[in-house]
Formats: C-alpha cells, sequence, structure tokens
C-alpha cells in the first residue's frame, strides 16, 4: 500500500505522521518537548536539541507500520506561517530530516507551513475543500482569526483578526503553570475547570478593530493568586469563560459573512468547553464548523502527511 509521511517539529511537540490514499491514519507518533516543572517555555536552542534527540526514536516506532507498505511523498512543515517573514530554528530539525529520508527513498518532498499544517489536519476528515472558509488557529503560540482560500500550495490565508497582545494559549499556560499546573497546561486547565463552569463568570475582554486582548485579564487573575486565591477549578473555569468571551467577539465581528463553514484549529482547541460553546454558537448563528477529530487540534504532523498524499494522487 501507498502511504504519505508527514513532519512536524514545532515549539513543543516532536510529530511524524503517515497516512494512505484514503487520507486514513496509518501511525501516528509524537513526543511533547520536555520543559522543566515551573517554566514556561524553552529557547529555540533546546527546541532543536529535543528535536534532533527525538526523530530517531520516533521513527523507529513507525517501522512496524511500514512493512508491506511504501512510503511515496514526504511534506514537511517549514515556518510558523506561509509568510516570506515567517522564520523558527525548531523547524529546521523537521527540514533537513524529510529532505534526508526524501532524498534516501527518491521520493517528492513539499513543504507547508505550520499554521497550513494545523488546518490541513482539519480538512483530512473531509477528503478536503475547495471552498473558501474562515478558520481559528488558537494555540500556545498563536490566536488568529483567519479567512482562508485552499490553492495549488496549499493554502492561502489573510489574517482577519486575533489578539494584540498574547495568545489564549499563553494566557491559559500562564495561569496554570501560577497554580503549580505542568506546562503546557491545557490538558490540566481543561480538567480543573469543568465542575465550575456554570458559575464561572470572568472580567471583560478589551475588543479594538478586530483585536482582543489577554492581558488585563491575565494580568488580574495572576495578583489575585498571588494575593491567596488559589483555588485551581474556578480560576481555570474563569480563564476558559474570558477567552470563549475573546473568541465571540471576533466571530461577532464577520457574524454577516456569507462563508458558511468555519474551521477551527490549534491546541486550545482541543479544550472540551470551547469546542461545544463554538459548536453551539454555530448551530445559534446558521454556518457550519468543523474542528479537527479529537486528538488532532494539536501539534501533530497529520495535515502535512495528507498534504503529501494529495499533492501525489
Amino acid at each position: 500500500m501507498d502511504v504519505f509521511l508527514g513532519i512536524d517539529t514545532s515549539c513543543y511537540t516532536t510529530s511524524l505522521c503517515l497516512v494512505d490514499g484514503a487520507y486514513r491514519i496509518v501511525a501516528d507518533e509524537r513526543r511533547l518537548l520536555t520543559v522543566k516543572p515551573g517554566k514556561r517555555g524553552l529557547s529555540q536552542s533546546e527546541m532543536v536539541y529535543q528535536h534532533v534527540r527525538n526523530l530517531p526514536d520516533l521513527t523507529e516506532k513507525l517501522v512496524p507500520s511500514l512493512a508491506g507498505n511504501t512510503i511515496r511523498a514526504v511534506a514537511v512543515t517549514n515556518k510558523p506561517r506561509r509568510r516570506e517573514d515567517s522564520y523558527m530554528p525548531a523547524f529546521l530539525s523537521g527540514i533537513g530530516y524529510g529532505r534526508s529520508i526524501a532524498a534516501l527513498l527518491g521520493v517528492p518532498l513539499y513543504t507547508v507551513s505550520h499554521q497550513e499544517n494545523h488546518l490541513l489536519a482539519v480538512l483530512r476528515g473531509t477528503g478536503y475543500t475547495d471552498i473558501p472558509f474562515r478558520a481559528l488557529h488558537i494555540s500556545g503560540g498563536t490566536t488568529d482569526f483567519l479567512s482562508v482560500c485552499p490553492d495549488a500550495e496549499g493554502l492561502d490565508i489573510t489574517r482577519i483578526g486575533g489578539t494584540s497582545d498574547i495568545s489564549a494559549g499563553q494566557f491559559i499556560d500562564r495561569v496554570g503553570v501560577a497554580l503549580g499546573l505542568p506546562f503546557p497546561a491545557g490538558k490540566s486547565v481543561d480538567m480543573e475547570s469543568r465542575d465550575f463552569l456554570d458559575t464561572a463568570k470572568g472580567t471583560a475582554v478589551f475588543y479594538k478593530d478586530g483585536e482582543v486582548s489577554f492581558s488585563g485579564p491575565e494580568s488580574d487573575i495572576q495578583r489575585r493568586i498571588v494575593a491567596g486565591e488559589t483555588e485551581k477549578g474556578p480560576l481555570c473555569a474563569e480563564t476558559l469563560k474570558i477567552v470563549w468571551r475573546g473568541i465571540r467577539k471576533l466571530l461577532e465581528r464577520t457574524e454577516g459573512d456569507k462563508t458558511s463553514l468555519l474551521v477551527a484549529a490549534g491546541g486550545v482547541m482541543e479544550n472540551t468547553y470551547l469546542r461545544s460553546a463554538l459548536a453551539a454558537y454555530a448551530q445559534r448563528e446558521g454556518f457550519s464548523f468543523l474542528p479537527a477529530e479529537k486528538g488532532y487540534s494539536a501539534d501533530n504532523a497529520s495535515g502535512a502527511a495528507f498534504w503529501a498524499a494529495l499533492r501525489s494522487t
């Protein structure tokens, strides 16, 4: 059987993925980069170091899935966004690995940006679309509201809104780490919040010209934690309610948009509450909401693998 290899070396996950010609997952191997307790991130040099160590291990785990299969193409993420000024050293690990594998096998090598990879991971479940759509890319480093048009290179993306300061993922991670939760804190915040979402409120979110701001609410919660307000559940629930208010403001800006599909990707979109809130909002407003398959909002290489398959068939 023909299979297609995707590679993604993002800020906090090393990922390899194989899909078949029908875009089904054949193998998916990932490893989170290690962040010391109490820390909120890694330097780029440390990311590159860990990716270089992880790639051989993940490759060895992938090998059994190649029995009876043949890799026909490779796709790798090469930068954060499809822009000339977009660059991040972490992706060099994957690019070098992808070039080597493609050269050894004598197969095509394709590149996509990390942002395209996230959105393609969602579209893989539908077999792609050539219809323009709106998208939310909400992760540890990004909160972007996007207008997307598929093209021959992948996805032509225009940013139409987002955050003017910290991302939703940074907001969640900073609160989580301050409460003693491990970094990245998304999963822990999700779990801690569940019994308190019905009563959580939270502060207002500043919004202007298509941009929301999470730095004010984050500073407010941090001050309260320092002052001794450290019960995890209520503060995690409040943080998520504030993030949802910000997302709502972005969506309300384009409620008259005739684009009927909203795609949602990025690690923050693994959150149970935010996914359900978006689904309910889409139903009320009459547009289609397409999240990633559960487990594929967070960093993974399935979008790149999907792109390799599309380019080869």
